[in-house]
C-alpha cells in the first residue's frame, strides 16, 4: 500500500514488539498465528486494556472465522479459523510453539501497556496484511442465458488446454461437483479440495476432491493433468487406507488408451474408474441448469484465487470469460 508509512506514522509500534511482529506477520507456513495476533489485539483495544490476551477469549472463535472470511474475500491469503488450529482445546494461546507470538501477546498483557502502544501494534499488523492483497481481477457478473452446455463446455476445453499445473483441472471438477450437489438439494453432502501443491498424506486426504458426509468420504477423485497410470500404483492403498468403496482417477490421455485401459483395470482387485477429464467435466456440464452453471463458475473464481498461489491462473479464468461473452454487458445509454 501507497500509504502505509503514513498511515502508522503517529502509532508505529515500539522496537520492542516491532521485531515480534515482523517475525509472525511475515511466516507464511503459520498463518493462524497472524491472524490471531490481529483478533487478540483487537479484543484489547475493544475492552481497553481489560481481557487477558494472552488467553483466547469468549467470542474470539467467531471474531476468528469472521476475519478468515473477510481477508479470503480481499484476496488475502488466510486460515478460515485461526483458533480451530492454535487453541481449539485450550485457552492459553502462549504455549511455546512461536516465540515471538507468545511475546506479544505478553507484552500486550502488561498492564503498564498503553492505549496507543497497542493500537499501534494493531495498525501496523492491519497494513501489513492488507499489503499482501494479490491484484485478482473481480468476477464478472454472468449472464446465465449464455450459459449454455456448448458455451461453457467450450469454456471449459479452453480452460483445460491451458498450462496450469492442473489447477484449472483440480478445481474446476470441484466446483461442477459443488455446483450439482447444491443443484439436487444434497444438503449432507459437500465437496472439498485440497490447496494445489499439497500431497494427500500433507492434508489429509483420500484424493484431490473428495465428496464427504460429515466426517465420512463416500467418493473420491484424484485428478491429474500428467498420465493417468502414475496414479495406479497408490491407488490400492488409498482405497485401504481410506476405507473407501472405490477411487475416481480423472485425467487426460485417457481415451487414447482405448480397450487397453480395460485390460488393465480388469486385472486389479479393488473398483477404479478412470475418465478423461474433459468428457467427465462435460457430463456434469449437461446435468446443471444455466443457474448451476453460474454456481459452478462462481465457485470455480473461488477455488482458484484462494486454493493456488498464482495470480495470473485466476485472472486468465476472468478473461476467458469475458472473451467468450459470457458476462453481463453493460447498455450505454444514447
Amino acid at each position: 500500500m501507497d500509504n502505509t508509512a503514513e498511515w502508522v506514522a503517529d502509532l508505529a509500534p515500539g522496537a520492542d514488539v516491532l521485531a515480534n511482529l515482523d517475525a509472525v506477520l511475515s511466516n507464511q507456513s503459520m498463518m493462524s498465528y497472524r491472524d490471531a495476533v490481529v483478533v487478540q489485539l483487537a479484543f484489547w483495544l475493544a475492552n481497553n486494556g481489560n481481557a487477558d490476551i494472552t488467553q483466547r477469549l469468549s467470542g474470539g472463535r467467531s471474531v476468528s472465522g469472521w476475519l478468515g472470511n473477510y481477508l479470503a474475500g480481499k484476496h488475502i491469503r488466510a486460515v478460515k479459523d485461526a483458533f480451530q488450529n492454535i487453541g481449539k482445546n485450550t485457552e492459553n494461546l502462549t504455549r511455546g510453539n512461536f516465540k515471538e507470538f507468545d511475546q506479544i501477546l505478553q507484552w500486550g498483557a502488561d498492564p503498564s501497556r498503553s492505549f496507543a502502544e497497542v493500537e499501534g501494534a494493531f495498525r501496523y499488523a492491519c497494513v501489513k496484511i492488507a499489503a499482501n492483497a494479490r491484484p485478482i481481477l473481480p468476477m464478472p457478473e454472468l449472464d446465465r442465458g449464455r450459459l449454455t452446455f456448448g458455451r461453457v463446455s467450450d469454456l471449459i476445453s479452453h480452460l483445460f488446454a491451458t498450462p496450469s499445473g492442473g489447477a484449472y483441472e483440480q478445481f474446476g471438477i470441484a466446483a461442477l461437483l459443488h455446483a450439482l450437489i447444491e443443484q439436487q438439494g444434497e444438503t449432507q453432502y459437500r465437496v472439498e479440495t485440497k490447496n494445489l501443491n499439497a500431497s494427500d498424506r500433507s492434508s489429509r486426504s483420500a484424493g484431490d476432491v473428495q465428496i464427504v458426509v460429515g466426517n465420512r468420504v463416500v467418493e473420491a477423485i484424484e485428478v491429474t493433468a500428467n498420465d493417468w497410470t502414475e496414479k495406479l500404483p497408490s491407488a490400492g492403498k488409498t482405497i485401504r487406507d481410506n476405507d473407501l468403496g472405490r477411487l475416481t482417477i480423472v485425467a487426460a490421455g485417457v481415451d487414447a488408451a482405448g480397450k487397453a485401459l480395460l485390460d488393465k483395470l480388469n486385472t486389479l482387485d479393488f473398483d477404479l474408474s478412470v475418465l478423461e477429464v474433459k468428457g467427465f467435466a462435460f457430463s456434469i456440464v449437461s446435468s446443471l441448469t444455466r443457474p448451476g452453471r453460474a454456481n459452478a463458475l462462481k465457485r470455480l473464481y473461488e477455488l482458484l484465487d484462494r486454493n493456488q498461489p498464482k495470480v495470473e491462473i485466476v485472472n486468465q479464468f476472468v478473461a476467458l470469460i469475458k472473451q467468450l461473452e459470457l458476462h453481463e454487458k453493460l447498455i450505454k445509454p444514447h
